[in-house]
This record gives C-alpha cells, structure tokens and sequence, in this order.
C-alpha cells in the first residue's frame, strides 16, 4: 500500500511539474510576443532607438529563460529564437526597415510554433 502511495505521489509531482512549466513557458512566450509587437510598431514608426533597447530587453530576457528551459525544451527552437534576435538587432542597429521587420516577423513565427510544441495535447503527445 505504501508503494502505491509513494507512486501516485510521485505522479502528481510530476504531472503538477509538467503542467507548471508549461504555464511558465506559455506566459514567457506571450509576453515576448507582445513586447515584438511593441518592436515591431516602433520599427514602422522610426522609434530607432526605443526599438533598439526593446529588442535588447527583450534579447536578455530570451537568454535567462533559455538556461531555464534547456532542460525541458530542444536547444534548438530556443537558439534559433536566439539568433533571430541579434539579427532583429544588428538590422534594427543598420536602421533598414524592411530587413528588421522582416526578421521581427520569423521571431513571432517562432514563438508561435514553440508555443504550440508545447501546450499539453494529445498530438503533442503521440
């Protein structure tokens, strides 16, 4: 009996982990998104410069949450998410319109689809 107790136990802190995460990354990943968004506004109205420190926040936020999820998400989704990052930088930096708001745009897709790997789902799963 004792052994069954120490197994559902076991699961719920599991289950309870998996779900916390998943909350976790989901806020972090709507936050990021709408903060593009803001880049993505001041870029189209030549706010350089507010744009520029923006992506940086944005650049250092993405980096402490990358070590954090390392252990529960492929590196690659995050580094990719990475590079487009300092890209979205050195373009803003280069003030070339087209280029930075094109590359804010494969940001967004990406955190689309890494918020989409991982939301609880039976796809997901199987």
């Amino acid at each position: 009996m004792r052994l069954w107790i120490a197994l559902l136990l076991i699961m719920v802190i599991i289950i309870g982990t998996g779900i916390y995460i998943e909350n976790q990354i989901l806020n972090v990943t709507n936050l990021i998104s709408k903060k593009i968004d803001l880049v993505q506004e001041q870029i189209k109205e030549d706010k350089w410069q507010e744009a520029l420190e923006l992506c940086r926040r944005i650049e250092k936020q993405w980096s402490a949450q990358r070590e954090l999820w390392s252990l529960f998400i492929h590196n690659h989704e995050l580094d990719i998410v990475a590079l487009d990052l300092a890209r979205a930088v050195s373009l803003i930096k280069e003030r070339d319109q087209s280029a930075a708001l094109a590359e804010i745009s494969v940001i967004k897709v990406q955190l689309v689809q890494l918020h989409h790997q991982e939301v609880l789902t039976l796809q997901n799963i199987f």
